[in-house]
């Protein structure tokens, strides 16, 4: 009985993350199209704001549209959300004010990881 327990559990546990990550149903995955869009906005946040203090006047660049494309993010992958969110809590903190939005994205995005099947992209590597 033990046995079948630890089996069934087991074949749970896999499944699991067979269906759920893909899907990004589990709590700490977001879906690349999610995440661009989060990182777009964050760049052009700061943009806005720094343009504003420093000429007067709000403007943003082209190049800060393209900041999910910088960031090389692949909107059919899933990230995971922590190191998203800190990638954009760099765009818009401080390092985001005093570099700009492209530097800071170039330095802090560019190590975002996707969230594959089990642990890698898509299948672990061994």
């Amino acid at each position: 009985m033990l046995k079948k327990l630890l089996l069934g559990a087991i074949a749970l546990s896999f499944t699991n993350c067979l269906v759920l990550n893909p899907l990004g149903a589990t709590i700490d995955r977001e879906k690349g199209s999610v995440a661009a869009g989060r990182i777009t906005d964050a760049a052009i946040q700061t943009d806005l704001v720094n343009s504003t203090l420093l000429a007067g006047r709000p403007a943003i660049s082209l190049i800060t549209l393209l900041a999910s494309d910088i960031a090389k993010i692949e909107s059919d992958k899933y990230y995971v959300k922590a190191d998203v969110d800190q990638c954009i809590d760099d765009i818009t903190g401080f390092k985001g004010f005093v570099l700009g939005s492209l530097i800071t994205n170039i330095i802090s995005c560019q190590d975002l990881k996707t969230d594959g099947y089990i642990t890698g992209d898509p299948f672990p590597s061994f």
